[in-house]
């Protein structure tokens, strides 16, 4: 009876032993366990110090970077200048006030737009006898001065030994007043005698013009002079002259 008791005594104690054993190794693994989630997977690279460092420089300096492009970028616009820290301290550019062509705007001459009466002070005056037709003087006015100028009307033509300017023909009355550019003419012609009525013309190698204002009251200004290239007979009651006409082919055949 007591060897029963030792027996099961003793099977007693074996099979705590083996609860606590089972026990044991359940916690042991259970912890195991959370340690293994808790801790990074060893298939994902883990990312160490000093990369992150590197990759937290190299993010900062591409954004500083980026702004001081935008400075520089504001500070080429401006004009002459420099950048720092992305702010422009350029300063705007000053205006020469000349054109892209690098002449100033101011005009002059007859681009100006003004004009004058023509008179002898700018008027080069010639005087030239043509063939056809016959007793006829070509008066050739070119305006030697800078500025445009306005002949009126027609010329007040005498002859050397005349004592007043001759008749004028009013069918050669232009459309518009004969404007002349400097460096440009304008023409009228002159007959020196009719057809003959028994009066003796007088030879003369001179003509002067006198020149007359918008409203044809008198002469303005200086004359003007001419000399022929050769004398030429005159009979001041049958001489005639146009008026100023830019175009010489209006009064060629007149």
């Amino acid at each position: 009876m007591r060897t029963n008791l030792r027996i099961t005594a003793a099977a007693t104690t074996a099979l705590i032993a083996a609860l606590s054993l089972s026990a044991c190794g359940s916690d042991s693994g259970s912890k195991g366990s959370d340690k293994a989630a808790a801790s990074p997977s060893a298939s994902a690279p883990a990312t160490s110090a000093t990369d992150g460092g590197r990759q937290g420089a190299s993010t900062g300096g591409d954004t500083a970077g980026t702004t001081g492009g935008t400075g520089g970028t504001s500070g080429s616009t401006g004009g002459s200048g420099s950048t720092s820290g992305g702010h422009s301290t350029a300063k705007p550019a000053k205006s020469t006030g000349k054109s892209s062509g690098g002449q100033s705007g101011s005009g002059s001459g007859s681009g100006s737009g003004r004009h004058v009466t023509c008179t002898g002070s700018t008027i080069k005056l010639t005087a030239t006898p043509v063939s056809r037709p016959i007793n006829h003087v070509l008066l050739t006015a070119t305006n030697t001065g800078k500025t445009t100028c306005d002949a009126y009307n027609a010329p007040a033509v005498k002859f050397s030994n005349a004592q007043s300017p001759i008749a004028v023909d009013k069918d050669t009355i232009p459309q518009a007043v004969v404007s002349i550019a400097p460096g440009q003419s304008a023409y009228a012609m002159v007959r020196t005698q009719g057809e003959p009525d028994g009066t003796d013309p007088y030879m003369t190698s001179q003509v002067v013009v006198y020149f007359v204002g918008a409203v044809d009251n008198g002469s303005v200004g200086r004359s003007a002079y001419a000399s022929l290239s050769k004398p030429v007979g005159v009979v001041d009651a049958q001489a005639m002259a146009t008026y100023w006409q830019s175009d010489l082919g209006a009064i060629s055949a007149w």
